[in-house]
């Protein structure tokens, strides 16, 4: 039997600690990607042993710094897709397309522009997509609903804000990640703490146009619900819907334990957003589904590896599949969606357990601990350590 030969693909992380970027290299293996990543020295998804060929970038890089390291392990590995492993990560390859951010040299960067093209979708709408001062604007644009909000650059229109929709509200940063840089707001004394916060220099702006603009939205109080996908040129093949159960840190972490379940009005709404910002890859929207009653709220989409990219295949809805078949233009060999009335408990791994080890969701529901990546596993287990 002919071996069909794997497809280069480049994890891109600037972050040593995700986790979901250490669990993804498997599933992605397994759909037929041969994985290399470039990351920081001593992050967890160097244990991985589906990773196959490792580039590290320099400690405290620059834009420039990192632009040098991604060309070099570009030049390297040949990928045919680059995939995002977080926030930041997306952030500088959006850099990469600006026509007016040179971070290599000008005869490298039409081809490593391409290649971003090709491994994100259409780049007018990248910033729109992940900015949260941008976002509501353009979901409404698309006839897709949002908290009532105001974009603010100073704390007097923020508390105008409040006083007219009345306390709590939610202060956003343009940018965050894994619930920083979002606070719930219950009183003006909370907002201007807030406020200061979020207007001090952070690292997380390296060449932020609007980082002085924050976000400042109506609470409303429900459940916080998710739809985790996949697409490609503007469609969305793959994709499930996923609810809150536990966060870790309460309440605005990201979920330790969630439910997954099947939700067309959800899907239905996401396909409106893959088409309208013309989006490929991985990535996750989140909504708040309100407890009085009424359609989901679009509260933010991140575009990047999530905790649940690599579980995909357990659903029958491979989404590390659905790329490698999205890339070579092939319908998956996965489902496009759950079930008609499926439905369960995933329990994350190591983060329910770093949370609580005595929890018992771990002692009730299946666990997806990488029993057949033992370096992985021990790497993992040191975390509650702080190693």
């Amino acid at each position: 039997m002919e071996t069909v030969p794997k497809t280069p693909l480049l994890l891109v992380s600037t972050a040593t600690r995700w986790l979901g970027t250490a669990r993804v290299p498997r599933a992605l293996a397994l759909a037929g990607f041969e994985v290399a990543l470039l990351t920081p020295r001593n992050a967890l998804a160097e244990k991985s042993r589906y990773v196959a060929r490792i580039g590290y970038l320099p400690d405290d890089a620059t834009p420039m710094a990192w632009a040098a390291a991604f060309a070099s392990m570009v030049e390297a590995t040949s990928p045919r897709i680059v995939v995002p492993c977080d926030d930041m990560a997306f952030r500088l390859m959006h850099m990469l397309v600006q026509s007016d951010r040179l971070l290599v040299r000008a005869d490298l960067q039409p081809r490593l522009a391409a290649l971003v093209r090709q491994s994100l979708g259409d780049p007018a709408h990248y910033e729109a997509s992940v900015d949260k001062t941008l976002l509501p604007p353009a979901a409404e644009a698309l006839g897709i609903r949002v908290p009532p909000y105001a974009v603010v650059e100073a704390l007097r229109e923020a508390e105008g804000f409040a006083a007219a929709r009345g306390y709590p509200v939610v202060l956003k940063r343009a940018h965050g990640f894994a619930g920083q840089g979002v606070a719930i707001c219950a009183d003006a004394g909370a907002l201007a703490r807030a406020f200061a916060e979020f207007t001090a220099v952070n690292a997380q702006d390296p060449g932020c146009r609007v980082a002085s603009r924050h976000l400042v939205q109506a609470h409303v109080p429900g459940s916080v619900r998710y739809y985790i996908a996949t697409a490609w040129n503007g469609e969305l093949i793959a994709g499930y819907a996923g609810e809150k159960v536990v966060a870790h840190p309460e309440p605005v972490g990201p979920p330790t334990v969630a439910r997954y379940f099947r939700a067309p009005s959800l899907r239905e709404t996401t396909s409106r957003l893959v088409r309208g910002f013309g989006i490929s890859g991985h990535f996750f929207a989140e909504f708040i589904t309100p407890a009085l009653g009424g359609e989901p709220l679009l509260l933010e989409i991140n575009r990047r590896i999530t905790p649940a990219s690599h579980r995909g295949a357990a659903r029958n809805v491979d989404f590390c599949a659905a790329l490698y078949a999205g890339l070579h233009g092939r319908p998956s060999t996965s489902g496009a969606d759950i079930a008609e009335g499926e439905e369960g408990i995933s329990v994350f791994f190591p983060g329910e357990w770093l949370r609580d080890p005595e929890s018992p969701w771990l002692r009730d529901c299946p666990v997806d601990a990488p029993w057949d990546e033992p370096e992985l596993f021990e790497a993992l287990l040191a975390l509650r350590h702080g190693a």
